[in-house]
């Protein structure tokens, strides 16, 4: 019997108790509530398996086990929460660079490599194109990033492109940041940008069929300032 191919989409666990800024710290983090939203789902003939990672754990020991557990995924698309970002952003790259805002898990890296010795950063091997290309005819504003970043969302993508890389694996991965859920925005008391879980599911949905649909990302100059 064939296995049905998959796709693993994951949100990041809690994070920000030490943040000086309030607005940096969640409790649960809105990006695993998109995961589980996600967690079954049938797309194009794929099963969706959405997971929340240990965010305490090092990233690829996190990964490891969901990307090397049977019939690899077809791609892994990583999530996280961006505050004060406006639109959802798909990220082009990601590097070797650890450079904390804040103390999380008892450790501040300033300017560490995430793997000593690892390639300088990897590209998203998702068409990331085609799914803010995607995500924006679904309705929801999205944009290409050039910044992942240096905190834990940048290693987590870091991470699963080493291990498919690394493995041999045929998985296609990248990430996804996400803005602030209006309760979080409301809760802080702050003026922020914001946006709904049910439009960030939403995006995440186009961006996995778009994923599914373009095994090559389509050739089109962005014509827009990005991040």
């Amino acid at each position: 019997m064939t296995p049905t191919p998959w796709v693993l989409v994951t949100g990041n666990g809690a994070y920000g108790d030490t943040a000086v800024r309030t607005d940096l710290r969640y409790d649960e983090n809105p990006s695993s509530a998109v995961a589980r939203a996600l967690d079954g789902e049938v797309l194009a003939g794929h099963r969706v398996v959405g997971r929340s990672i240990d965010w305490d754990l090092d990233p690829a020991e996190a990964l490891a086990p969901l990307m090397l557990d049977g019939e690899p995924p077809v791609a892994v698309i990583g999530c996280g929460v961006f505050s004060g970002r406006t639109t959802v952003t798909v990220e082009r790259v990601a590097i070797n660079v650890q450079d904390f805002q804040f103390a999380d898990g008892g450790r501040r890296p300033a300017g560490e490599p995430i793997v000593p010795g690892g390639a300088p950063a990897y590209l998203a091997t998702l068409p990331i194109k085609a799914m803010a290309q995607a995500m924006r005819a679904a309705g929801v504003p999205a944009l290409i990033s050039n910044s992942a970043s240096t905190h834990g969302c940048n290693a987590v993508m870091y991470a699963a492109l080493r291990i498919a890389d690394e493995k041999g694996l045929p998985s296609r991965c990248g990430f996804v940041h996400l803005p602030d859920p209006p309760e979080h925005v409301a809760q802080m008391r702050s003026n922020g940008p914001s946006m709904s879980l049910d439009l960030q599911v939403r995006a995440v949905r186009a961006g996995i069929e778009a994923t599914l649909a373009h095994p090559v990302d389509i050739v089109d100059p962005v014509n827009e300032w990005e991040w």
